[in-house]
């Protein structure tokens, strides 16, 4: 068995054989680099989605390729052949090769990532797949919320639904827990395909323009393709006034039979012609292929990083796909030449573009010159005028800074230098630029954010205690009271105007900012100093943001979680566990500093540590995970706290809320048991909840 993924652990529910391995303090690093990596968007023609349709029961092109996103060198998806049906000639050591086909041959010695242990996160390339640009403009609205509280709470009650038909009371758990927050918190940080006016990060970075030589598309279609995709921004009447396809990167994915030498010379011949007239770059797919039936089918699972709508979609009507294993690694080879040729290139040239042409510009004039700042704030001209000139109103009467303003861009070259791992420069940016939005409260705020975020992810090397007090604690505090602020204006502020909707839509980027800041936090070495500060931001979330009742059970264990973290540094051992202390006690009824040099459990060893807390904590989370009646939680909360609660009869009074919890547990269990053939009979559709 391989190492556990990243992707292994976000859907560990489906790979319970990992539930007893550890996981990186920075896994939230992770999640966010997903959860911020570029987009592509997907634009095929109606007779190649129907050709897919036929072939593999997949909708659309759009369908099978967002089965592929995340990070595309672990190739998640092969790990599956490992869990599912092993054919005869499976391979001993767990790989994904059938040592049948070259793409297998190139498998075994390719070098596979691993971005849940691997140390440089730069070094991992994460995507994400949308539907085309068109059908993204059109379906968007500005009301669109970052995601829906109540959305949120449905997919978080399916999920539970779907631990306690696969679980019982005795699983190991620590790490499923751990699994489900952070899928949870994953959603919450991105789970909207929405046009943000004032980010960039769901902005298509790439616009996939697929056809179907196999069907006889060639020039001609692409010609049209690639003509409607460039004059997107005069054809359609909303198109927002902040986007450009100047700066998303057209490819064409011409799709072949793989069978047929002739159809594949023709489709590289295709693909030099494209290049040479169109000055557009092309990738071939070897789509259909005889073999493919014939070849170990793989179930795939649902992406990490998708659109809260498509998980619920996927929930109400589950069905199982499979893939051919040729097909998935032919697939993840296409798309590894699509990033690190094509797409990577692409980002970095135009954030040097950017560079030089607008952030040098802005910092010659600026930069490290107060009194000519000071005397153009005062003399209300320069500056302030460009910003005003840079405003455009929308088709809804809204103004936005154009796609063109260099505010706009500046902002795009730190969002975009976020997304390839450069910390460093995307926090220069976003401190340069939040200057310039200081009349722009929700420009500002996404601004300020990001520049917290950007410290934390990596910009400094090492995060010291003062920094946190005197730097990212307060632009993180600055960011949520301006956000709040914004929700509380419904009016036009200094010409950025406001909707009867702004509160809600601006409230979920709150709390997306807390959530980032509180597990940044967390991922900090120094836990002592930094779990204060995550405390406080998931307590303004119970207090601010209206999550659903599960939904703040999620946060209640967290804090529990926080005070668990939170070990002064000079405890130099590890605390003994619940059965090594029972021991103890029994052997010699004292704990004394042993000739290992380890210290035992004594009085000052627990004056170190808060699980006082993490218990008292976990106690209130089990208390309201019964009165939502989800007894497999109120179970494993109890299990945790045994340890803490265990011989103190003051906490174990029949009258007080322990005892009174084990007591409906085990009535719970009881009825359980003589109820064991119903659950055995379980529902189908329930079962196959998206994984």
């Amino acid at each position: 068995m391989g190492k556990l993924s990243y992707e292994g652990y976000m859907n560990l529910l489906f790979h319970p054989e990992y539930d007893e391995e550890t996981i990186p303090s920075d896994i939230a690093k992770r999640i966010i680099s997903n959860a911020i990596s570029p987009v592509i968007s997907v634009t095929s023609t109606p007779e190649l989605d129907e050709h897919i349709q036929q072939a593999y029961g997949i909708d659309s092109l759009y369908m099978l390729l967002r089965f592929f996103g995340n990070c595309v060198t672990d190739r998640d998806q092969t790990n599956e052949y490992s869990f599912g049906e092993a054919p005869e000639n499976k391979p001993s050591d767990g790989s994904s090769s059938t040592g049948t086909s070259p793409a297998d041959s190139n498998l075994r010695s390719r070098k596979r990532s691993n971005t849940l242990f691997q140390r440089d996160l730069t070094q991992s390339r994460y995507i994400r797949f949308t539907r085309s640009l068109g059908d993204l403009v059109e379906s968007g609205s500005p009301d669109d919320m970052l995601f829906d509280y109540h959305s949120l709470e449905t997919f978080l009650q399916a999920m539970l639904r779907r631990i306690e038909s696969q679980t019982t009371d005795k699983t190991t758990h620590t790490l499923l827990k751990k699994s489900l927050y952070h899928r949870f918190f994953s959603l919450a940080i991105s789970s909207t395909s929405y046009l943000s006016p004032y980010e960039a990060f769901n902005h298509p970075v790439v616009s996939l323009i697929a056809l179907d030589t196999h069907l006889g598309q060639g020039y001609d279609d692409a010609r049209d393709l690639l003509s409607e995709f460039k004059s997107l921004s005069s054809t359609t009447e909303i198109f927002p006034v902040f986007l450009s396809t100047t700066d998303i990167l057209p490819v064409f994915l011409l799709c072949y039979y793989a069978d047929s030498d002739e159809e594949y010379e023709s489709s590289k011949a295709l693909a030099r012609k494209l290049k040479k007239q169109l000055f557009v770059e092309s990738i071939l797919l070897p789509l259909w292929k005889e073999s493919y039936q014939e070849n170990v089918q793989v179930p795939l699972h649902q992406p990490v990083m998708t659109s809260l709508d498509e998980m619920l979609f996927m929930m109400q009507s589950p069905v199982c796909l499979k893939l051919s294993l040729e097909l998935i690694n032919a697939t993840y080879d296409v798309l590894e030449n699509l990033v690190n040729d094509l797409m990577v290139p692409f980002m970095q040239r135009k954030i040097s573009f950017w560079d030089e042409t607008v952030l040098q510009t802005r910092k010659s004039l600026f930069h490290g010159n107060k009194l000519f700042k000071r005397f153009m704030s005062r003399t209300a001209g320069g500056n302030n005028v460009q910003q005003q000139s840079s405003l455009v109103k929308d088709k809804e009467g809204r103004n936005y800074f154009i796609f063109s303003s260099p505010e706009l861009l500046m902002r795009k070259l730190a969002d975009w230098s976020m997304m390839l791992g450069e910390f460093k420069r995307a926090y220069s940016t976003y401190d340069l630029i939040s200057h310039d939005f200081e009349g722009f409260p929700k420009y500002l705020a996404s601004c300020l954010e990001w520049c917290a975020v950007s410290v934390l992810m990596g910009a400094q090397n090492i995060v010291t205690a003062k920094m946190l007090k005197s730097d990212i604690d307060p632009l993180i505090q600055r960011a949520v009271d301006t956000y709040e602020a914004c929700a509380l204006d419904q009016s036009s502020t200094n010409g950025v105007s406001g909707s009867l909707h702004d509160g809600p839509i601006v409230r979920s980027y709150e709390t997306r900012c807390l959530f980032l800041a509180s597990e940044l936090y967390l991922s900090l070495s120094d836990t002592w100093t930094s779990t204060p500060y995550a405390l406080q931001n998931l307590e303004t979330i119970l207090g601010e943001c209206k999550l659903g009742p599960c939904s703040q059970i999620m946060i209640w264990e967290r804090i529990s979680d926080c005070y668990y973290l939170r070990i002064d540094p000079r405890i130099r051992h590890k605390v003994p566990s619940a059965a090594a202390k029972k021991s103890e006690r029994e052997s010699n009824g004292m704990m004394e500093i042993g000739t290992d040099g380890n210290l035992h459990e004594d009085i000052v060893t627990k004056g170190f540590t808060r699980l006082r807390k993490a218990a008292f904590f976990r106690l209130i989370s089990a208390t309201m995970w019964a009165e939502q009646k989800q007894w497999r939680q109120v179970a494993w909360c109890l299990k945790d706290i045994e340890g803490s609660y265990e011989g103190i009869n003051l906490v174990n009074r029949k009258n007080l809320t322990l005892a009174k919890l084990k007591d409906e547990l085990a009535k719970k269990e009881n009825f359980s048991e003589g109820q064991i053939h119903e659950k055995s009979s379980v529902n189908v559709a329930t079962k196959a909840v998206i994984e």
